[in-house]
């Protein structure tokens, strides 16, 4: 792997800020710095980027330094890497699910934090300890993931907005990339189709296409065309273009296609998908089926599905005009009872003058 390539997929988490919102510089209440070993690949990065034979073990550290006026307590977490449903990679604590069956060496089995826990008081620093032991086989490609520390007394994490019942809470960590390999050697990446389903994504159906990344190796500047047709129709149902995107080692990634509104259909489908990765390619096709029953559950879900009611405005209008030409009908034919009347009574008059004389 190249360490240019490298720098830039792991240059936005190197003592980074995993942010949900913007955050001002009173929020952080601690500061980090990676102190590299001299068997540093590449010197010019923050981030550890180590190479070390099969069964090697190595403690490196990081240097933390509570910058506030209040104790600072850290609990150091060390994670693997994963890809999340935008198509970013993440260094935070997933369930297995989220890793590749081709995931045969996960980062946070090799990478230990010796402190379980940090405390440090105000203006003081301190160094966290991070044993690795290198698996005893040997592998090409890298084993990668992140370092991942955030104050656990701050204020940060309170909750910050409540709605419907739900409480969101926005936390900051900061998070040191580890990457380790035994060897240079390039691997050619790979990607496979699994499966495609619909599902939804934040209340909105989607149509999920479960893509993997089956080498130990980053998949970057990744784009997806996605089209879904009829099965046995040339007709784009659904279309979808999504770049600059990025997968992690040995990960899944749930690719959303988005329906914007439109409500899913039972019926059977074909998707058609062409990923690219800088010179690297990948056309797929795939058959799947939507249930009357799971159509009509995400849809009813759906919050941005707007009903068509226009059968409704179109029976409504027929219903006043209906009434409209009953009352017409009926003031017509109460206007002819009133003529028919008065020409009997005007018959009875002339009969009766006719008998008086």
């Amino acid at each position: 792997m190249k360490r240019k390539n490298l720098f830039l997929i792991l240059m936005t988490m190197v003592l980074g800020i995993l942010l949900t919102i913007p955050v001002s510089a009173s929020e952080l209440t601690f500061g980090v710095e990676a102190n590299l070993p001299k068997n540093q690949v590449d010197k010019s990065v923050t981030y550890f980027d180590l190479n070390l034979k099969p069964g090697a073990t190595q403690t490196v550290t990081v240097t933390v330094t509570n910058s506030s006026k209040k104790q600072v307590k850290i609990e150091p977490e060390v994670n693997t890497a994963t890809t999340n449903l935008n198509g970013t990679v993440e260094y935070q604590r997933v369930a297995k699910k989220n890793f590749d069956t081709s995931l045969k060496y996960s980062l946070a089995d090799y990478v230990k934090p010796v402190e379980k826990t940090v405390v440090l008081n105000a203006k003081q620093s301190k160094k966290i300890h991070l044993k690795i032991t290198m698996p005893k086989e040997k592998f090409n490609g890298v084993m990668a993931g992140g370092l991942r520390l955030q104050d656990k007394n701050s204020a940060i994490t309170k909750k910050t907005k409540k709605s419907k019942g739900t409480t969101v809470q926005n936390e900051y960590a900061y998070l040191i990339g580890v990457v380790l390999q035994q060897n240079s050697k390039k691997v050619q990446p790979d990607m496979k189709l699994a499966s495609v389903k619909p599902g939804q994504v934040n209340l909105r159906n989607v149509i999920n296409s479960k893509l993997r990344n089956v080498k130990s190796t980053y998949l970057n500047k990744l784009s997806v065309n996605a089209k879904v047709t009829k099965d046995g129709s040339s007709k784009v149902l659904y279309h979808q273009k999504t770049a600059n995107m990025q997968m992690a080692p040995n990960s899944v990634f749930s690719y959303g296609l988005q329906l914007n509104g439109q409500k899913l259909k039972a019926g059977k489908y074909v998707m058609d998908i062409t990923a690219k990765s800088k010179k690297q390619t990948w056309h797929f096709k795939k058959t799947f089926t939507i249930t009357r029953e799971k159509a009509a559950k995400l849809n009813a879900k759906d919050v941005s599905i707007k009903e068509d009611y226009t059968w409704i405005y179109i029976l409504i209008g027929v219903l006043i005009i209906l009434i409209l030409i009953a009352i017409v009908f009926w003031l017509i034919r109460r206007k002819l009872k009133a003529k028919e009347a008065e020409n009997e009574a005007l018959r009875q008059q002339l009969n009766k003058h006719e008998e008086d004389e």
